[in-house]
């Protein structure tokens, strides 16, 4: 085997060789990550500077373990040569998914007092930790500010008070002139701060790139500029996380000698190696040593307790082994098989195509989502919008990228007190004119706001010859259910945006005393609905939508404008 440097020798030895279970992303990134990168004429290793970082481990209380010091090397030591111009660190972003308790905390805390210190060698390389909250941020601080006060050894108190100044709410590195600071998700005080590094703590939590972007926008200043991401798998659908492993995906599969981020992704590969402690060290390599068996004891017993505790089931796959799922009890689909539903459709439409919609509208000064649904045998088309009102009292606290919806014409922001009913009547008038909209399903309850305006773009409920809008009871809700679940399953769905997954993932199935199935929500203010609950009001109506699809004109008796 070629030898690079030991730290990164030993981690190629043990994932190649099979000495610890590992998951195929791990041999992805030596294979396409890291050895070609390794093996340019242009790159090189810096054994003296990792061996240099490396000895800060003496003021810890612990030692780093093999997949913490190959990722240090990389971090730290591999470098680009440029002509005419200063060498450069070779991965400018680190992707670290690791599951929880293998110490990425300690991880950070290391990597901030190296980079403050003298050993890294730049002046003024401020280094950022940003979290979600200032609880969870603050946990490195403290603990690299109780590195300084309280020295696991007392000969280290002279060295690490001539270097570091520990802080309430940052470490400095003194010589250096850079400093450890804490930062949340809030965007307050975070421009012109000079940053040399910014790392993530928990990204699977964000849903926005706004935040980040303010601090990213202020890396060019520094040299060797870096963002870390060190986080474990979670519940947020459709975020920035989920967004970043689908590029991981791409970076690991082949070779790119442009990409300069270096992904390492640890998970199990299969639901059912959940079972085994063994298996989890593929999303936890730090439970193979020694120093983790009281975790690695923890987790045995929670495998062996969860048939009686099945709703930490989520939890566990998600958090302990990185491998998301939806709660079987409740979901109304695998988050896989809903991302399948933003595929291109399945099929063109023509002008004239009938269709039917749907529309949700439970609150005028909230959300309403309005959606077309096109059949072609077992598969469907849709198209989707919705609006939101700039007054919601709960808009400020969702957790979704509404503001890049917007931007993306996925959604509206309408600002008024509420949306009047004339809006989401004039979005069905304006497709009336391209397609043949043959029912519109919408709550009985509800449909009273929107009658008026309905009926005079020509959907009325209540004209018995020419009916146009079916008025859904939660019978038929329970019926269309099985034709809802199978689309899903079959993934027979396509042309659903981001926002629609995001609906969908706040969905869940009910099911009532006789076994029939209905929907709500996964939390009732924040977790919004109202375009799942749109396109299971159109699924309520397909029967409607005749066996030939395509018709020779518009229905004329819809209003056009």
């Amino acid at each position: 085997m070629t030898s690079y440097e030991p730290n990164i020798d030993e981690w190629i030895y043990l994932i190649k060789g099979n000495h610890i279970e590992h998951c195929r992303e791990q041999e992805l990134a030596i294979d396409n990550n890291i050895i070609p990168v390794l093996e340019r004429p242009d790159v090189y290793v810096d054994a003296e500077r990792i061996k240099k970082g490396l000895s800060l481990q003496k003021y810890f209380p612990y030692e780093l373990l093999p997949w913490e010091k190959y990722q240090f090397a990389v971090i730290a030591g591999v470098f680009l040569q440029q002509q005419g111009m200063e060498d450069d660190i070779y991965f400018h972003e680190i992707r670290d998914i690791i599951g929880r308790g293998a110490g990425k905390n300690g991880f950070i805390d290391f990597l901030a007092l190296y980079f403050i210190s003298p050993l890294h060698g730049v002046k003024g390389y401020n280094v950022d930790l940003i979290a979600n909250g200032e609880d969870q941020a603050s946990t490195s601080i403290l603990d690299v500010g109780d590195l300084i006060r309280y020295p696991v050894d007392p000969k280290y108190g002279k060295a690490l008070n001539a270097n570091f100044k520990a802080y309430a709410e940052k470490v400095v590195g003194k010589k250096m002139g850079a400093a450890f600071r804490l930062n949340t998700t809030s965007t307050k005080n975070k421009d012109s701060k000079r940053t040399g590094c910014v790392i993530y703590d928990e990204k699977h939590q964000y849903t926005s790139t706004t935040n980040m972007n303010t601090l990213q926008s202020g890396l060019g200043k520094m040299k060797w500029s870096r963002e870390i991401t060190i986080t474990t798998d979670g519940h947020v659908r459709g975020g920035v996380l989920d967004d970043e492993k689908e590029q991981n995906k791409v970076i690991l599969q082949e070779y790119n000698p442009d990409n300069r981020v270096f992904v390492n992704w640890f998970r199990i590969e299969e639901e059912d190696e959940w079972k085994d402690v063994r298996k989890i060290v593929k999303a936890n390599p730090s439970l193979a040593y020694q120093q983790f068996a009281t975790l690695r004891q923890r987790i045995e017993q929670e495998i062996t307790k969860m048939p009686s505790t099945p709703e930490y089931f989520p939890e566990f796959l998600a958090k302990r082994c990185n491998y998301p799922i939806s709660d079987p009890q409740m979901a109304i689909a695998e988050w896989a098989d809903i991302v399948e539903c933003t595929k291109e459709p399945f099929f063109a439409l023509r002008p004239c195509m009938a269709c039917v919609g749907g529309v949700d509208y439970t609150k005028t000064n909230d959300f309403c989502g309005c959606i077309l649904t096109f059949r072609k045998g077992s598969q469907y088309v849709t198209i989707h919008h919705s609006f939101i009102c700039a007054k919601s009292r709960d808009l400020p606290n969702i957790k979704a990228p509404i503001r890049k919806w917007v931007e993306e014409g996925i959604c509206t922001i309408i600002d008024d007190v509420e949306i009047p009913p004339e809006v989401p009547a004039d979005w069905f008038a304006k497709y009336a004119r391209q397609y043949n909209i043959v029912m519109i399903g919408c709550d009985d309850f509800r449909f009273t706001w929107l009658n008026k305006a309905f009926k005079t773009v020509g959907f009325d409920a209540y004209d018995k010859t020419n009916k146009k809008v079916y008025l859904v009871r939660p019978s038929d809700i329970a019926k269309a259910s099985a034709a809802i679940n199978s689309a899903f399953l079959r993934h027979a769905v396509s042309g659903w945006d981001r926002m629609m997954c995001w609906y969908t993932n706040n969905s869940k199935k009910v099911l009532d005393s006789k076994g029939n199935t209905y929907y709500g929500k996964q939390e009732p203010k924040l977790r919004k609905t109202d375009g799942f609950m749109a396109w299971v009001a159109s699924m309520c109506c397909l029967g409607f939508i005749p066996e030939e699809s395509d018709f020779p004109e518009i229905n004329m008796n819809v209003a056009v404008f």
